[in-house]
């Protein structure tokens, strides 16, 4: 090895371990790398990841970096040129080509066809025994509150791979927001996707998570804080959408690869959200947004999270706070949910909001601090959603100065003043 190849490699170590342990940053948000020289004319091999990939899916990296190797193109299709390289990464052990190490390199033949060490393989091939794993790590950077922020993502030797970052309260064990990004890509997210038992790895130490989001829990636990069984069994129906739910925060369908979305599969990425809003005018809200990012081209910043806790009532007409962890009053059932988006490249952006909870009424929602900004949803037209639908979750629109003046949640976009994102 010539002395100029170690210095550069020695540069590489120095960078690569700066950046692991930084914190400096809210996450470490890094430009889509782009293949070179890869035209109609000299693609070779075209991978669908909808129908071309082996299951369970190792982690597909562009080779020599820390970035996913995404789809080439909104149709879900990865393509690359002759003798161009993917690395593909299995926490654990591989199921096809069996007997070889965590990290492997192969490179495009033609079509499907991969080669690693000198054999020809179909992509779909490619299958690691188990899912990859994927880590919560935990960073020495505070956020709202006095929470931590915790980055999700793959660590591949000493590269880490980025999915989204969280602001979690550990005293009230609520997370105030998630962040990540949408690309002119993000609608070619793989379908279909296994979904992974949720995780409550490395916190809520104190008891099982999963438990108290059963609606019979649920039920026992409204009872006591509204001293009232019965309201309790009238919020919570039995065979219905009305109940709280599992409500992702940085959506499963945000993320393209299915190494992606598994890693949402965690409490800290979730808050109580009732069901009808969840499957409601939230998820138009999420896939409404991730069109509209392809549709114009744009990568947006986007953050997720929740304000306020929410009540419920009794009999007697006495409103209260109501959480899913009783009496020690934590993981509390939020007012609303938010969805900011900001384009950096214009200095625009616009924060999309919904009411979580399907009991009230207009004037509850209008009197009771649901509305925490000046609605300006007649501005924008790329939601498709039934906003005053108050079963679906009554949703509006704010500017993002307006919605931060309320809301403090977001160090990076206080005391800017976006143009509205239409």
């Amino acid at each position: 090895m010539s002395l100029k190849t170690v210095a550069v490699f020695l540069i590489f170590l120095t960078f690569v371990s700066s950046h692991v342990n930084s914190s400096d940053e809210l996450i470490p948000i890094f430009e889509e790398f782009e293949s070179t020289n890869i035209t109609e004319g000299n693609i070779a091999c075209t991978i669908d990841i909808n129908t071309q990939t082996g299951s369970p899916q190792p982690v597909y990296i562009r080779p020599g970096t820390n970035q996913f190797f995404h789809p080439s193109n909104r149709n879900g299709q990865i393509q690359m040129s002759a003798n161009q390289a993917m690395e593909l990464w299995c926490s654990g052990s591989w199921a096809s080509p069996s007997g070889v190490p965590n990290l492997i390199t192969a490179t495009c033949v033609s079509g499907q066809t991969f080669q690693y060490n000198g054999i020809n393989f179909n992509f779909n091939d490619f299958r690691c025994s188990n899912w990859p794993s994927w880590t919560a790590r935990r960073t020495t950077t505070n956020c709202f509150n006095g929470g931590i922020l915790v980055d999700f993502g793959y660590q591949v030797g000493i590269r880490w791979f980025h999915v989204y970052t969280v602001c979690h309260d550990l005293v009230l064990e609520t997370t105030w927001f998630t962040q990540y990004q949408l690309t002119p890509i993000s609608d070619a997210n793989q379908s279909g996707v296994t979904r992974p038992s949720w995780s409550q790895a490395g916190f809520f130490t104190s008891r099982e998570v999963d438990t108290l989001y059963t609606r019979v829990r649920q039920r026992q636990t409204i009872a006591i804080i509204l001293d009232d069984q019965d309201a309790a069994n009238r919020f919570i129906e039995e065979t219905s959408e009305v109940f709280l739910a599992r409500g992702h925060l940085a959506a499963m369908t945000d993320f393209i690869l299915a190494t992606e979305q598994r890693s949402t599969f965690h409490f800290l990425n979730v808050a109580p959200q009732w069901q009808t809003f969840n499957n409601g005018d939230w998820v138009s809200v999420e896939m409404s947004t991730r069109s509209f990012a392809a549709n114009r081209g744009l990568t947006l910043d986007v953050y997720t999270g929740t304000w306020g806790n929410g009540q419920l009532w009794n009999t007697a007409g006495s409103w209260r706070n109501i959480f899913l962890d009783w009496p020690a009053q934590r993981i509390q059932m939020p007012m609303i949910y938010y969805k900011v988006l900001i384009h950096q490249e214009t200095l625009s952006g616009v924060v999309l909001i919904g009411v979580n909870n399907p009991h009230l009424s207009l004037t509850d929602i209008q009197t009771r601090g649901y509305i925490i900004c000046p609605d300006i949803s007649n501005q924008i037209n790329y939601i498709s959603w039934t906003r005053t639908n108050l079963r679906r979750g009554y949703s509006y629109a704010c500017e993002v100065h307006d919605f931060t003046r309320v809301v403090p949640h977001i160090p990076a976009i206080n005391n800017i003043r976006y143009r509205l994102l239409t």
